[in-house]
């Protein structure tokens, strides 16, 4: 028996919608390169501290208020280069140049 319903399958016009261009099936396939977001300069590289030290570094950044590993970092650097001997220091500038 033959449903009363209109389908919508049987109202399908072969050729009712005309492309505005040609469909050409392609072998080569266009791969989009993902690329990864610029990374700031202070985040390229990654170093492993032990769990002892990383403990201690976080208890530096709340007493120095500072928030990022790397700015703690620098901090301790600073404060050891300032207590180098002026010979000590100046080794590190021209190891520091070429390296």
């Amino acid at each position: 028996m033959a449903s009363k319903k209109p389908n919508i399958l049987q109202r399908r016009v072969t050729g009712a919608v005309k492309p505005t261009e040609e469909y050409h099936a392609d072998t080569k396939v266009d791969k989009k390169e993902k690329k990864s977001p610029a990374m700031p300069k202070n985040q390229k590289k990654s170093i492993k501290v032990s769990a002892e030290t990383y403990k201690d570094m976080n208890v530096l950044k709340t007493i120095e208020q500072v928030n990022f590993d790397y700015e703690i970092i620098q901090l301790l650097i600073d404060q050891y280069y300032k207590d180098m001997t002026t010979e000590q220091q100046r080794r590190y500038t021209v190891l520091r140049e070429n390296i």
